[in-house]
């Protein structure tokens, strides 16, 4: 049982669809922000405060960078499940905990994939590097009243865990170690 007091796992996002749209968005963001400074700067005549342009830009991009460099946690401990963000390594954003022993299934998206669709969840969850990840696993459960499902990419340790805290809704397959 001392196995199974905590864990965690850490996935970053991969930079494909909507995710690469987002960086171009920002690198077109940082461009677009420092043309309106030099625009404002010669307008205006005030050429000095173009020597602010290195400074606000940096400001810009720590602030902002962080958004599109997303890595996703989820931490098991004493039964409980936890999804969080970590924006840029930095700051970190618990999104869902919900008790394992709750969920009605937890099992391969890519085998039971249709019994999330027929789920019709109302909320989201995802802890997923990729659309296409290999290992990855959905878990159903309520909260509030709301069907959920959260998406994880699974290890053995985990679902060494979904199957000690929920055995009859564990579906275990052959995932990273």
């Amino acid at each position: 049982m001392s196995e199974f007091t905590t864990y965690e796992y850490v996935v970053s996002q991969k930079m494909e669809g909507k995710w690469k749209l987002k960086k171009l968005g920002m690198l077109l963001l940082y461009v677009a922000f420092v043309i309106a400074w030099f625009i404002f700067g010669f307008v205006s005549k005030m050429f000095p405060l173009l020597a602010l342009i290195p400074v606000t830009l940096w400001m810009l991009v720590f602030f902002t960078w962080r958004y599109v460099k997303v890595e996703y946690e989820y931490s098991m401990e004493s039964g409980d499940m936890t999804i969080s963000n970590i924006y840029g390594g930095k700051s970190r954003k618990k999104v869902v905990e919900f008790k394992i022993k709750e969920c009605s299934l937890i099992a391969p998206v890519s085998t039971h994939d249709f019994k999330a669709r027929d789920y019709e969840p109302e909320k989201i969850f995802k802890a997923l590097s990729s659309e296409k990840a290999a290992d990855a696993y959905f878990a159903l459960f309520e909260q509030d009243g709301k069907r959920c499902i959260a998406y994880f990419e699974a290890t053995e340790k985990a679902l060494k865990i979904c199957k000690y805290y929920n055995s009859s809704a564990t579906v275990v397959s052959k995932v990273k170690v």
